[in-house]
């Protein structure tokens, strides 16, 4: 049996799952177009996004005062904007059968549906979009009161709409995984107006529910149990944000939850990559250029829907941190969030946080406060292009300050998407915390696009169109694998949190293997509150391909024999991050900053630059950085081993742990010695799991906290030599990891029994 025949069985599999597993209603007939099944809207009016029970209960509804907030702000707009006028009066009319409203609603609507034109300029499908679900709401809403003239005259503008769209009509242009076409032209603007004008004109609800339950829907349920979005911290939850409204459509259809519920948690990885200024950890295509300094960054109205259709007090709580919605999507929030729900502080979740397959990425915290360091650690199972960057293996610091971060900027003087800095080096694995293969002859296989010694374009970097493109093992949008992931001992307030991955896929045939290890140390220390250690092990196809390990600040970094410190005093931060470097050693390792004027996108001999306008920046959240640390071996070997201790601070403090290296036959590791403990991290050099013995000398007189990785699944003991004294611990498959404190002296660390 073939992978591409596997792939098409499990596509098959899910979607029919996905169908059985929607509670039966009575209501809700099914019918198939283009080989695929949809549900026939049901025939009465309203159907679009309310039904008759819920026009019963918008009287009382609009007065909760939960919902205050956007009923006032929906009224300022109905001021100011004809077409929110629009949609308000066809509401007015369906609570209080005011018949004057109603045809007032009619008599905006349709003539701004006839001036609607698609303008000259990015993404005005958008607005030609948006301007069909006004007309839809009024043609649904209003119904009744509609002459046969006005419904011919409705369906002829939202047929001229619906063809401005960049998707096509019918709509078979674009993927349904990333790019527009999987945002709200097809499954929010295309659905709505199909779904008003369904008695009439059934052809534009059956196409875009036929490519919806076709081709959005099990990619969805496909990588939402990974809790995640692939497109990056402004792309990805404004996307999320049009996929929630399926989710509401069709139940307003009788089709509860049209997705796998696994997708109530995908808004999560958001909230922990969220920094006590309200920003987050930098994560694709970024829209800081446009987003004031000081204001929290909005989560779009996806994590309010999201909160409220599955009783989310969590979500809904960071949804009022990051300061609500608001544009054109108050209406949404007033018909569908839940007025009864309350919000549940973000600060009851766990410190750390896994987003799985098909992801593999970890954050991690101290704390929900400003004091908070946040940790951010990438492997990267897939990449899905467009908005999502070349980063696999990638990690980023914040604490008082962005300390190790994404470099590069999505806009500015050499333009945007797809723009010679975007293509040679902010989408490029050079402009972030990861590793570089350097092979002086390679071709990327895409015109415009140099030689960073980074990553692989998975697929010519060509957007997949659906799942099946995507899983195709020709198409390579497979770029690692996750060896082991966990955190604990306590699972709420862990003191460590494990990361490991293999990477090798991302790098392509110059390298034999790529693999990288996190560990974070939670070390509950006001002067010192965490530190991370990062191993990786680099097997070049050829010798000679020089590899390189990077570490991008905004402030030049100080420079010393084997290692660095990194400050971030813009804007009143203090954060300090002191970097030791172990492996290389001293006698091999080239240490280098780069950066500064003319030098801030440096990529082998280029700076790409893109520039913005100093009081643009000084407005903004704008951070793309200047420097970065480039470290790589002297001498000229296939195989490389990298490992790197990052303790994080104040600048206002001279704190610093000893750092000590340490090595076994099998293993590489560190030992930070603080004032009451030491805390000791062992790898294995080949990252293999292994049921061998461990042999360990803990120094000193204080005891340490000790993680061990690479560990077989098992019952683990620790024996201290000359003494009755054992520790017992399981390790389980999924961490490969054990942890354990013990007295100083020689331990032996050795498999008991396998785990079953």
């Amino acid at each position: 049996m073939t992978k591409k025949f596997i792939a098409i069985v499990f596509i098959a599999a899910a979607f029919m799952a996905v169908i059985k597993s929607a509670p039966a209603q009575a209501q809700t007939m099914w019918q198939e177009t283009d080989g695929t099944r949809i549900p026939v809207p049901p025939a009465e009016h309203p159907r679009l996004y309310l039904r008759a029970e819920h026009v019963a209960q918008l009287s009382q509804r609009i007065k909760a005062p939960a919902l205050q907030a956007a009923v006032e702000r929906w009224q300022t707009q109905a001021k100011r904007s004809p077409q929110m006028k629009a949609e308000w009066d066809a509401l007015q009319y369906l609570i209080t059968r005011d018949a004057a409203l109603g045809r007032a609603a009619i008599s905006t609507a349709l003539p701004l549906l006839k001036k609607c034109e698609l303008a000259d300029k990015q993404d005005a499908c958008r607005e030609t979009g948006r301007m069909m679900v006004t007309g839809a709401i009024v043609y649904d809403w209003c119904h009744d009161l509609l002459s046969p003239d006005q419904k011919q005259a409705f369906i002829e503008e939202l047929v001229r709409l619906v063809k401005t769209q960049e998707c096509g009509y019918p709509p078979t242009r674009q993927g349904s995984v990333t790019g527009h076409a999987s945002e709200a032209m097809i499954i929010r603007d295309m659905l709505s107006a199909g779904i008003a004008i369904y008695d009439d004109f059934p052809e534009m609800y059956r196409l875009a529910a036929a490519r919806f339950f076709r081709e959005h829907l099990p990619v969805r349920n496909w990588f939402y149990p990974g809790h995640a979005y692939h497109q990056g911290d402004s792309y990805g939850p404004h996307r999320y944000s049009w996929d929630t409204y399926p989710l509401w459509i069709f139940d307003r259809l009788g089709l509860p939850n049209v997705y796998t519920s696994e997708q109530q948690f995908v808004p999560y990885y958001w909230i922990y990559a969220t920094r006590p200024d309200g920003q987050r950890l930098r994560a694709g295509d970024t829209f800081a250029t446009s987003a004031p300094r000081g204001r929290p960054w909005s989560q779009y109205i996806g994590t309010v829907l999201t909160a409220s259709y599955y009783n989310d007090g969590v979500l809904l709580d960071q949804y009022e941190r990051q300061g609500a919605s608001g544009g054109n999507e108050t209406i949404f929030e007033v018909l569908w969030r839940d007025v009864d729900l309350r919000p549940t502080p973000i600060d009851t979740l766990p410190l750390s946080r896994y987003a799985g397959f098909p992801f593999g990425w970890m954050i991690a915290r101290t704390g929900w406060d400003n004091n908070s360091v946040i940790a951010e650690m990438k492997i990267n199972e897939y990449n899905f292009t467009n908005h999502q960057h070349l980063d696999a293996g990638a990690f980023q610091i914040y604490y008082k300050g962005a300390l190790a971060i994404d470099s590069g900027l999505y806009s500015g003087s050499s333009g945007a998407y797809g723009s010679p800095h975007c293509a040679n080096y902010y989408w490029r694995t050079i402009a972030h915390n990861s590793l570089l293969v350097h092979d002086p002859a390679e071709d990327f296989g895409r015109k415009g696009y140099s030689n960073d010694g980074g990553q692989r374009l998975p697929n010519g970097r060509s957007e997949p169109r659906e799942l099946r493109v995507l899983l195709d093992p020709k198409n390579a949008y497979r770029t690692g694998k996750v060896l082991a992931h966990g955190f604990g001992p306590d699972p709420h307030t862990p003191d460590y949190t494990v990361l490991q991955g293999d990477i090798t896929q991302a790098y392509g045939k110059k390298v034999r293997q790529v693999t990288r290890s996190f560990v974070f140390l939670n070390l509950h220390d006001a002067q010192i509150p965490a530190a991370m250690i990062i191993f990786d092990r680099v097997v070049s196809a050829d010798p000679t391909f020089r590899k390189y390990w990077l570490l991008h600040m905004q402030e030049e970094p100080r420079i010393y024999a084997a290692g660095a410190v990194i400050d971030c005093t813009r804007n009143g931060d203090s954060g300090r991050l002191i970097l030791d470097t172990l492996l290389p050693a001293r006698s091999d390792a080239d240490l280098v900053k780069i950066g500064g004027p003319g030098k801030e996108f440096w990529v082998f001999g280029t700076n790409y630059a893109n520039d913005v306008e100093p009081e643009r920046l000084a407005r903004s959240s704008i951070e793309p950085g200047a420097w970065r640390i480039e470290l790589s071996p002297k001498a000229a070997c296939a195989e490389d081993l990298f490992l790197n201790v990052i303790q994080i601070t104040d600048t206002k403090t001279s704190a610093r742990l000893p750092v000590q290296y340490i090595e076994t036959a099998d293993r590489v590791g560190c030992l930070l010695d603080a004032s009451d403990a030491a805390w000791i991290v062992l790898l294995r050099k080949d990252n293999t799991r292994s049921a061998s013995a461990v042999e360990l000398t803990i120094p000193g007189r204080h005891p340490a906290r000790i993680l061990l990785t690479d560990l077989a699944g098992g019952h683990w003991q620790a024996c201290r030599k000359d003494s009755a004294e054992t520790r017992r611990f399981t390790v389980s498959k999924a961490s490969a990891a054990a942890w354990f404190e013990a007295a100083p002296g020689l331990w032996t660390i050795s498999l008991e029994s396998n785990a079953p």
